[in-house]
This record gives C-alpha cells, sequence and structure tokens, in this order.
C-alpha cells in the first residue's frame, strides 16, 4: 500500500508541475513585482523533505517524500522544476516578507483543481516550511469530494548560486 502512495504523490507532482501554465499571473504591490523582493539564495537546486503533518484522506497521500527542486528566475517569472521527473512549473508569488515566500501553483481541469501553497523560509543553506495542497474533485459540475494534505517541508541547498550573482 505504501508503494500505491508513492506513485500517487509522484503522479501529483507531475501533475501540478507539467500541465500547461494558462496564465501567469504575478502578484504586484505598490507597483513592485514580488518576484524582485525574493532573496536570491532561494534560486538553486535543493535536495527537500517533505513529512506529513495532516491530512484528510491518508489513503491518498504519503507519508513522507523526498524530492529534487530547482527554483530559477528569468525576468519575472519564477520557475519551479524537477531535474529527475522533468516537470516545470512557473510559480505566483503572494507574499514576501524578509527570509519567508508564500507561492501559489494552480491547475484547473473540467474534473479537478489542485492548489498547492508552500510557505518557505531561508536559513543560509537551508530552508524549511510547510506545503499545502488541495484537491477538489467534481462530478458533473458538482464539487463531490475535497482531499487536503499539508507537509512540513526542509531543504538543503545542494547546488546553484542566486540568479543575481551569475548576472554580476
Amino acid at each position: 500500500m505504501n508503494y500505491m502512495k508513492k506513485i500517487f504523490f509522484t503522479l501529483l507532482f507531475l501533475t501540478i508541475f507539467s500541465l500547461p501554465v494558462f496564465s501567469e499571473g504575478m502578484v504586484i504591490q505598490g507597483g513592485i513585482s514580488l518576484t524582485s523582493k525574493v532573496p536570491k539564495g532561494f534560486y538553486g537546486s535543493w535536495r527537500v523533505t517533505a513529512v506529513q503533518s495532516y491530512t484528510n484522506n491518508a489513503k491518498l497521500f504519503t507519508d513522507t517524500a523526498t524530492d529534487l527542486w530547482n527554483l530559477s528566475k528569468t525576468g519575472d517569472v519564477i520557475t519551479l522544476s524537477n531535474p529527475v521527473s522533468g516537470a516545470r512549473a512557473s510559480v505566483d508569488i503572494q507574499e514576501v516578507d524578509g527570509n519567508t515566500i508564500k507561492f501559489v501553483r494552480k491547475t484547473n481541469s473540467k474534473n479537478e483543481n489542485v492548489t498547492e501553497t508552500p510557505i518557505l523560509t531561508l536559513d543560509g543553506e537551508n530552508f524549511h516550511g510547510t506545503d499545502r495542497i488541495v484537491i477538489e474533485k467534481y462530478k458533473f459540475g458538482e464539487l463531490v469530494r475535497t482531499d487536503i494534505v499539508e507537509y512540513k517541508i526542509t531543504a538543503q541547498k545542494i547546488a546553484g548560486n542566486s540568479a543575481g550573482e551569475f548576472l554580476r
């Protein structure tokens, strides 16, 4: 059964981060894009560990997962990619408070809406935080089920410098 959870988590990640971007929204605060406020230390490759802290559907979500993330920035677009799976997605920065960022990734289809909301705090060569995933299932246009999982996230930088350091 644990094997099935791992398969589901992998498929969920691929679904979330490989669907085409329908709108690349960018939050503006006081006329300045929030992407410019993201600490440069977030950019690079990370070994990420997620440990489940809450779910309303234990059969659907894995208890723990280890993954690779690469955060990069081109212009005002921040991209989260997984070099192992090839999954890639632009993220919408919702809030920046010092070394803490909150971003949202949404995918919508006819029968399912998925919203993922990580809140991450940079601490040198590490970051920590939470990742909340909400999956809404629809049948004939009516919401029939909402599955929620929250993970505690820890990560260690494994490669890369900030985007700004490459351009100096």
